[in-house]
């Protein structure tokens, strides 16, 4: 989330500053309301869309790879200053030992994290501004129930008995009525109205109003509703001079009329503030050179911007090695007692001569506990007793969602007389223990597993395909009588059909 907020304003600000050197002060207006419409659009949801490019590949000479890092540094920064503020503090469970009863911990104590704190505010914050939207909306439709309503060709006109600044919202007109009476309105002022209307640009204001309540607290929303506004005049104001209007009494008109009165929340009005861009723009002329000139500039440039906002480049190169690659990823867990090995270790034979030995600090195989942590709970994954460098014993806790221990699973591995592993396997859960056999049948990709239940049925048996490729073949689930309970199909590790 943090990342897309950063890299959303980065795109926003960056096109609202383009907006500004290169087209703000052109008369290009239609355009420039679809650049704004746009560039809203793209900035809020180019940074959730992605495509792959490979690491190699560049645009105008520049790597792509390197200008991703470019605009993801900035938002990595933010994303790791604030998270260590916003992750709740886990609680450290205790492991029992194989031989005593669980232990009871207490549950942890009922407290509001620094994130549930800024979700709090952001929400008490987004609801009132939305119900301060939708009675703009109401207030809108109680003056157009009040007023006294006159039919146009594009427009109703809502006559008030009030006070107002003439002002459209959709279809509507919002005038004073008793200046209307006495035609004290110019025809210029309902000309401008009516360019609004048909123009439908009250549907941009209504959705730069709604992103406001969503994204309040990035100011470039108040950048771009400006913007987008001063557009629109720039827009009617040239409808009212292409109708026949001399530009010197329309700028004196428009003075005049700025002085303003009363206005409505949403609605295209005439305001003070913009009145003298607006009367610059009105004596400048179109140059279809700058026009062409800003066609070849930003096309080009919009292009790549949407490759360097939305594609994810390759973030290891091909020549990295399985091993490299996850020697790169973060730690999922950390031991109390830090182990080198020495030989193969051999993940399913821990006993077995063939496999590598444990050495431990003081450079001889290590005897006694160690204990696996997650870095995301802190709590005990699982636990280990190592003679002489070899794991004699393995205990797996398992905890419920609030992180309270519930039961653990217990693997005493040992060997047959061919070498392979046999463990003799029980729960808390469970009064009576399954004994399995783990059996290499192909030293380079696949291991028999077997279960029996304690009356000697075979209980379970598939094939596992290693290193990480999970069940491969037919597995088989049998109850203590010999009949099929449970039958599916595997392929590495995916299950493809369910026989039973």
């Amino acid at each position: 989330m943090i990342i897309y907020l950063v890299k959303s304003t980065l795109l926003l600000g960056l096109l609202f500053v383009l907006y500004k050197l290169f087209l703000e002060n052109e008369k290009m207006h239609r355009f420039n309301r679809f650049f704004l419409l746009f560039a809203l659009v793209f900035g809020l949801t180019a940074p959730l869309i992605s495509f792959d490019l490979g690491p190699e590949t560049s645009m105008v000479g520049v790597n792509m790879q390197q200008m991703e890092r470019v605009v993801n540094a900035p938002a990595e920064a933010v994303s790791r200053s604030v998270e260590p503020l916003i992750v709740p503090q886990q609680t450290e469970e205790a492991l029992p030992k194989a031989e005593s009863t669980p232990v009871v911990t207490e549950e942890p104590s009922w407290s509001i994290s620094p994130l549930e704190v800024l979700f709090g505010i952001y929400g008490v914050i987004t609801l009132f501004l939305l119900i301060r939207f939708v009675t703009g909306l109401i207030e809108i439709r109680n003056k157009v129930k009040a007023g006294t309503h006159k039919k146009t060709d594009h427009a109703t006109l809502v006559l008030l008995d009030e006070p107002i600044t003439p002002q459209s919202f959709l279809d509507y007109i919002f005038l004073e009525k008793k200046q209307f009476e006495l035609g004290e309105i110019e025809p210029e002022i309902l000309d401008h109205e009516l360019t609004h209307v048909r123009q439908f640009h009250s549907f941009d204001v209504l959705l730069i109003e709604f992103l406001k309540v969503i994204f309040w607290f990035n100011p470039l929303m108040y950048l771009y509703k400006h913007a987008i506004q001063l557009n629109h005049e720039f827009m009617a104001d040239e409808a009212v001079v292409q109708n026949g209007s001399a530009i010197s009494e329309y700028q004196e008109l428009l003075i005049r009329v700025s002085a303003g009165k009363t206005s409505l929340k949403t609605t295209s009005n005439i305001n003070f503030s913009l009145t003298k861009k607006r009367l610059r723009m009105m004596g400048k002329s179109i140059s279809k050179v700058k026009v062409g000139a800003v066609w070849l500039f930003l096309l080009p440039l919009s292009v790549a911007l949407i490759i360097v906002f939305s594609a994810q480049t390759d973030n290891y190169p091909q020549t990295m090695s399985m091993q490299e690659i996850w020697d790169s990823l973060p730690p999922t867990t950390y031991t109390d007692v830090e182990l080198e090995s020495e030989g193969p270790t051999g993940l399913y034979h821990p006993l077995d001569e063939r496999t590598g030995v444990l050495i431990g600090p003081e450079g001889e195989p290590y005897s006694g506990e160690r204990n696996t942590y997650s870095v995301e709970t802190d709590s005990v994954i699982y636990a280990e007793t190592i003679v002489d460098g070899k794991v004699t014993r393995s205990e797996f806790p398992m905890y419920d969602s609030t992180g309270a221990y519930q039961y653990r699973s217990v693997v005493i591995p040992s060997l047959d007389e061919d070498g392979n592993t046999v463990s003799s396997y029980y729960s808390d859960q469970h009064t009576d223990s399954l004994v399995l056999s783990l059996k290499k049948i192909d030293t380079d990709s696949l291991i028999i597993n077997k279960a029996w239940h304690p009356n000697g049925q075979l209980a379970w048996e598939f094939q596992m395909k290693v290193p990480g490729g999970g069940r491969h073949g037919l597995t088989t689930v049998y109850d203590e009588n010999g009949a099929i309970t449970e039958q599916e199909r595997y392929d590495d590790g995916e299950l493809i059909e369910k026989i039973k």
